[in-house]
């Protein structure tokens, strides 16, 4: 029995000997495990941007107040000389989002270029300016005027073909750039300028007037959109998404502080707080044409893609449809997250309600 009893007791001590092991071994798997974890990958998007035009203040913003690296994405600004310099580096990836420009996107995709709309900047935003303080209210007030324009400026082919669609004429007279359209209203060479970005404001302080503002004849129209790469948005979508949540907050911080916004877009730009203010908020004596928008606007991107094709923009007879180069599902999930999160939840539904509206 004692000869059985000490047999008993080494068999006790091994398996709890046994157990003890595969309990430490169990917890050092477990340490080793949350050690060996390698971080989540933080991806880096190029994005081209032109001078330190704020009409992508969203973006900027989010650069600025650090919200792309709370989100988890690198955002590397990337300078581009023009739009379709710009179209052309994320096309060859060498970018992978340029958040300016509806006409370049257009035009290259009409053209069999693979890259994608994904997101806006801003709506609207185009103005024209007269030396006479007159008010354009309705589009018999253009008929025989020449109207000076360049060919980058969304608004004149908006109101292009408006007028086309009346059967009212115009002449359009393109130059190279705004100040060349403002000299020219100035000297009496053209009845009309078109410009966009807030020059309005400019022109005004040089002793010119905005007559009108585009929207006031086609409401919501696109102007700048956020167009990235097929490789980005096939291979970076997460970092996508990211981007688009710290740029939805910035939206945010755009409608709830104005203090911050202006200060941060002075800052960034050279400019002085009461011109930012204007073009971004409007002021007592400019209505600001700008809209903040964010949403893909997919109808109104189509639409405006139909009507350049009908002024002669581009191939009318284009194989390609841009409904195909549209990816909606990007900003789309970036609201779904904020609406998760909780933070301004009211402000992303708001959103996402008017995305189902402008997409669906």
């Amino acid at each position: 029995m004692h000869i059985g009893g000490r047999t008993m007791k080494k068999k006790l001590l091994a398996i709890t000997l046994c157990l003890a092991m595969i309990l430490a071994a169990t917890a050092l798997t477990s340490c080793g495990s949350e050690e060996e974890k390698e971080p989540e990958e933080v991806v880096t998007l190029k994005v081209g941007m032109i001078g330190k035009d704020i009409k992508t203040a969203c973006v900027i913003m989010a650069k600025e107040l650090g919200y792309f690296e709370d989100a988890g994405v690198n955002v590397e600004f990337e300078k581009v000389n023009s739009l379709p310099d710009g179209l052309t580096a994320v096309s060859m990836d060498k970018l992978d989002i340029l958040p300016y420009g509806v006409i370049p996107s257009c035009s290259f995709i009409s053209q069999g270029t693979d890259v994608v709309v994904f997101g806006g900047t801003i709506s609207e935003g185009s103005e024209g300016v007269t030396k006479a303080g007159v008010k354009y209210t309705d589009l018999a007030d253009f008929a025989g005027k020449k109207i000076a324009c360049f060919r980058m400026e969304t608004g004149h082919m908006v109101l292009k073909g408006l007028l086309r669609e009346a059967g009212i004429k115009a002449e359009f007279i393109y130059m190279d750039s705004q100040q060349s359209i403002v000299e020219a209203v100035n000297k009496g060479e053209t009845d009309i300028g078109m410009v966009n970005s807030g020059f309005g404001y400019v022109a005004e302080q040089s002793g010119l007037h905005v007559a009108f503002q585009v929207g006031d004849f086609e409401s919501d129209f696109p102007c700048c959109r956020q167009t990235a790469s097929r490789t980005a948005v096939t291979d970076k979508r997460d970092a996508l998404v990211k981007f688009e949540m710290a740029a939805l907050r910035a939206y945010v911080t755009y409608l709830n502080d104005k203090e911050t916004t202006i200060k941060t877009l002075a800052k960034y730009s050279g400019q002085e707080e009461s011109y930012v203010e204007a073009i971004m908020y409007g002021s007592d004596d400019y209505d600001n044409a700008m809209i903040v928008s964010l949403d893909p606007n997919k109808k109104k991107v189509s639409d405006f893609y139909d009507v350049m094709k009908e002024n002669g923009d581009i191939d009318k007879d284009t194989e390609y449809d841009i409904n195909d180069y549209i990816d909606t599902s990007i900003y789309e999930d970036a609201l779904k997250n904020l609406i998760k999160e909780g933070k301004d939840k009211d402000i992303y539904e708001k959103l996402l309600t008017e995305f189902e509206a402008n997409n669906k």
